[in-house]
């Protein structure tokens, strides 16, 4: 494939992507297209926050990875996770999971994270990690304008070949475009506490404009379920019941931001 041809391909990757963390469908409408476009076997999208100081996971989708891994992370190893240290960090860029030996895990023994937090790192390593067939790894985390830390990961299992150098530019494009598109995530107004991710703000605008879900439908080429669908989440966030309302409530921060 000629470099014009992949660097069209992952753009037009880039432009189904809708990373909204409070989407029921991100395991099929970002985690699989980007597993793909990278030969991952599992993936995996962690929300975190922070409350009271302290960093919180939030939520997890996976693909190929079973409940049970997903809650023993929860319940038992997220205090271990080095991610914690970037909770509480600033960065204004895509951060990758162990540049230096790109992410292999199963080889991952002389690299170890700086500080005083080796020991509960090879720990994560050795129970959390290894067992559950965590080897090969692609990693990246980037943050939304609500502060929240996204972080993606995609993983080949023990036997498998390691991510090969193109696999490793694929994920710094998507990373960066992701990390531009949460980032720019804003409430309607200034004033509003509302935040809607971006198609979300797509579809309450061409709603506000008078369009049917059909038309908004034809209009974002999406199916009218998934239109319902967003508006489900809209009304829920901006506390409406009808479109009338959402209308009042769109135009009322429009002109409170002016």
């Amino acid at each position: 494939m000629s470099a014009a041809a992949e660097l069209e391909r992952v753009a037009e990757l880039c432009e189904r992507l809708d990373l909204a963390a409070d989407r029921g469908d991100l395991a099929d409408e970002v985690l699989e297209p980007i597993a793909d476009l990278l030969g991952a076997e599992t993936a995996s999208l962690r929300c975190f926050g922070v409350a009271r100081g302290a960093p919180v996971p939030l939520h997890i989708v996976s693909i190929g990875i079973p409940h049970g891994v997903k809650e023993a992370y929860l319940d038992r190893y997220f205090n271990l996770d080095p991610i914690r240290r970037l909770l509480a960090g600033q960065f204004d860029a895509p951060q990758f999971a162990n540049p230096r030996r790109r992410g292999e895990w199963s080889s991952e023994r002389a690299h170890v994270p700086a500080g005083g937090y080796a020991q509960e790192f090879r720990r994560y390593r050795r129970e959390f990690l290894l067992p559950n067939r965590f080897y090969r790894h692609i990693g990246f985390c980037v943050r939304d304008s609500a502060r929240r830390v996204l972080a993606l990961d995609f993983h080949r299992c023990q036997g498998a070949r390691d991510f090969a150098p193109l696999e490793h530019a694929r994920a710094q494009v998507v990373a960066a475009y992701l990390h531009a598109q949460v980032g720019s995530h804003r409430p309607l107004g200034a004033s509003s506490d509302v935040a809607l991710s971006r198609r979300e703000t797509q579809v309450a605008e061409a709603v506000a404009s008078g369009l049917s879900n059909k038309h908004v439908a034809e209009r974002l080429d999406i199916s009218v379920r998934t239109v319902e669908n967003h508006l489900r989440s809209i009304f829920a966030k901006c506390g409406v019941t009808t479109r009338t309302q959402l209308v009042a409530r769109l135009h009322g921060d429009a002109r409170q931001a002016e």
